[in-house]
């Protein structure tokens, strides 16, 4: 996608838009991204299987990403974290429950001390230019 117009507003869903499970929502402005949730899905065909969003397009622009809002801390929306972050390597901002959570799971993984979280108190407002 190269002819982006800077100043247009953009929504991208790579997972998640019209469905239940594996969220993940960009939206661009000025040349710069902010992804929304990084979830997992599950199917139960022969078993269990996990179904993660490909992130493909973002990992391609990652020094444009400026970070990963988390919405609340179901696994539709938190779940692939462990596995797609280090292909990412954007701050994560989350609520205090959703940030415990994510802890877990990222300690889980051996990534907690790598992994930048932002604790986002309910009544605080986050500026991530442009946004």
């Amino acid at each position: 996608m190269k002819n982006f117009d800077p100043n247009a507003f953009y929504f991208l869903p790579l997972g998640g838009s019209g469905e239940i499970g594996m969220n993940l929502n960009l939206y661009g402005f000025q040349n710069q991204w902010i992804m929304i949730d990084l979830g997992i899905s599950f199917e139960n065909k022969s078993g269990i299987e996990v179904i993660m969003p490909n992130p493909q397009f973002i990992v391609e622009r990652r020094d444009k990403l400026v970070g990963l809002v988390l919405t609340h801390a179901h696994e539709d929306h938190i779940g692939a974290i462990p596995y797609l972050w280090p292909q990412l390597r954007c701050p994560i901002y989350a609520t205090p429950f959703t940030a415990s959570v994510v802890r877990f799971k990222l300690s889980e993984a051996g990534l907690l001390e790598e992994v930048p979280l932002h604790v986002i108190e309910d009544d605080r407002v986050v500026t991530l230019d442009p946004f």
